[in-house]
């Protein structure tokens, strides 16, 4: 064990400014290590954008599809059937740019050329997605 008289000649003692700034430290670290485990996939985010697509288009396309002739169920259907091919295109127009502690991806959903292209920015972190920002670019 140390003399604490030799530790404060030689500057070894531990100060509350020392222990905070070791706190601090410490504490940026594991945030830092928690955001790189947490940081969700490709994958994972092809899921949710399709599941937000998906969601969209119902409530959005087939709720307003007359109901004569059962559209609005074939509408709904057609989301249900083709669930893969859309999680394919959103695989196919997405672009992520991974900062380690999280991701940002890109997705430009464009159906036809005469219809507007939007893009989406999102956010990946903590196993989590925020869209941020959507913007139709024509």
């Amino acid at each position: 064990m140390m003399d604490s008289s030799w530790a404060e000649q030689h500057g070894v003692g531990i100060t509350p400014r020392n222990m905070v700034i070791g706190l601090g430290i410490a504490s940026i670290t594991s945030l830092g290590i928690v955001m790189a485990v947490t940081n969700p996939s490709q994958a994972a985010y092809e899921t949710y954008a399709t599941q937000k697509i998906v969601t969209l288009l119902d409530r959005n396309v087939c709720a307003e599809a007359p109901t004569a002739f059962g559209l609005r169920n074939d509408c709904k259907n057609l989301l249900k059937t083709n669930r893969s091919k859309i999680r394919e295109f959103v695989a196919d127009s997405t672009e992520r740019r991974d900062f380690l502690f999280f991701s940002v991806y890109t997705t430009r959903l464009s159906v036809a050329s005469f219809l507007p292209t939007y893009r989406v920015e999102t956010i990946g972190a903590f196993h989590q997605f925020q869209i941020y920002e959507t913007i139709q670019e024509n």
